[in-house]
């Protein structure tokens, strides 16, 4: 199965259009599915597994799900997958939930989909996970913790695929310009910014190479806000839920932060629209952002390494995400035993995935592997992102207004309310304010 995009440069696109922007060959459109009866080799049960991933981790998914339907042709089982465009895929999911026929699993992400688990979409799958064998002391503990939801009894809704961060990516020929040793990269804020300025290019007071990489809104300025806010001692909730914006003076400070890069220290250029594409032509010196992007750089040839996430405030720590698998309450509940068979398998078998697929495996075992850091890419390229994945804690509140929270996001509550600060047209005070509030109610509804 060939992706049509799995050989465009990452520039061609944005971070979720990276993921989803083509459709694996081969693969059938989203219509309703029928279970087949009593399984064999000639009849098989078909699980139906519905995907947004598309590009290069969605030909590397096409190869999973081939995989396993290699291993079981003759055992009565094969998996059909059907690609959804992620900005269709939750509203996609309902109808067919509404009617009943809804997919056996897809992709979801841990800590978003508290609505799903609520309106029992989706289900809880710790009997489901007892009784297939699953082995979840393999799984990190921070894994496992992200894929319970605590308003619904601390039950398991996710089966963990993928860890992900968002880390430094540094172009190794702007630090030989600027004299800059690639050996020994930034791991504070102040040498950052050093590097940041030497490696900066304006035209007058025009910054035509961005030492850090930033947009004048979207996901790029709230990534960072919310990275930074954290390690000034910032947080989004309290522990318990129940209080938003702790320590808001921190947040405050942290939006200052990344005023400074355009207007005070001039590091960056609020004329970037399309991130992907400045750093991959050159605009850029440092980009934050995940694995998702290494092999269309890789394939580009653009010479570049990763870094741990500097040490901005005073703790260090940067963005979570985790992929996983999601079931779907099913007409027929003796469709979940096999699906979680399936999907067994292929979290046992996630070798491929976590290496040339993306980001960080949550299995212990697999980490473990003496080839695990020989495989794929070379380790220089997706180390920091298998290393950082120990300082990446700002992940998702478990709520069902979860997505107001999601700093990594360029139109949600959050991303639009911090554009007016980055625009100037809302003070730091008046948005914290705005925040606050918003916030607020979305932890007092639960």
């Amino acid at each position: 199965m060939v992706s049509t995009s799995l050989n465009k440069p990452p520039f061609a696109l944005n971070r979720r259009t990276l993921l989803k922007s083509a459709a694996v060959a081969g693969t059938a459109l989203a219509v309703p599915h029928f279970w087949t009866g009593r399984a064999s080799a000639a009849n098989p049960t078909e699980i139906v597994h519905w995907s947004w991933l598309a590009a290069s981790d969605g030909e590397v998914w096409a190869k999973m799900i081939s995989a396993f339907n290699d291993a079981h042709k003759d055992k009565g089982v094969q998996i059909r997958m059907e690609v959804i465009p992620e900005e269709q895929y939750v509203t996609k999911v309902l109808a067919a939930s509404a009617t009943g026929k809804a997919p056996d699993f897809g992709w979801g992400t841990a800590g978003k989909s508290a609505q799903l688990a609520r309106d029992e979409v989706i289900i809880p799958l710790d009997d489901l996970i007892a009784s297939s064998g699953l082995d979840l002391a393999d799984f990190s503990a921070s894994s496992i913790a992200a894929s319970r939801y605590p308003k619904y009894d601390n039950k398991i809704f996710m089966v963990p695929m993928d860890l992900m961060s968002l880390q430094p990516e540094i172009n190794l020929d702007h630090v030989k310009e600027a004299g800059l040793d690639a050996s020994k990269p930034p791991t504070d804020g102040e040498t950052l910014l050093e590097w940041a300025k030497a490696m900066t290019k304006r035209e007058g007071d025009k910054v035509t190479r961005s030492g850090i990489m930033m947009t004048g809104s979207g996901v790029q300025p709230t990534v960072t806000w919310g990275i930074v806010a954290e390690q000034m001692g910032f947080q989004r909730a309290s522990d318990d839920l129940k209080t938003a914006c702790v320590n808001p003076d921190a947040g405050k400070a942290a939006m200052q932060w990344v005023l400074d890069l355009f207007d005070k220290h001039k590091v960056s250029t609020r004329d970037v629209t399309d991130r992907y594409k400045a750093f991959g032509t050159g605009q850029g010196s440092i980009f934050w952002t995940g694995p998702w992007t290494l092999n269309g750089y890789v394939a580009q040839k653009l010479p570049f390494k990763t870094a741990l996430f500097p040490k901005i405030g005073s703790k260090l720590v940067t963005y979570r995400e985790q992929g996983g698998l999601e079931f779907y309450k099913q007409a027929d509940p003796g469709r979940h035993e096999a699906t979680m068979a399936a999907v067994k398998w292929l979290s046992d078998n996630s070798f491929l995935w976590t290496t040339v697929g993306r980001g960080a495996s949550p299995r212990k075992s697999i980490l473990d592997r003496p080839d695990y850091k020989s495989a794929g890419n070379p380790w220089d390229i997706r180390g920091a992102f298998v290393d950082g994945m120990s300082i990446a804690t700002v992940g998702e509140i478990p709520v069902v207004n979860g997505p107001n929270f999601t700093i990594y996001s360029g139109g949600n509550f959050l991303a639009k309310t911090l554009e007016g600060v980055w625009s100037g047209q809302t003070t730091i005070d008046a948005a914290m304010e705005q925040i606050q509030k918003q916030w607020q109610a979305d932890l007092d509804e639960g």
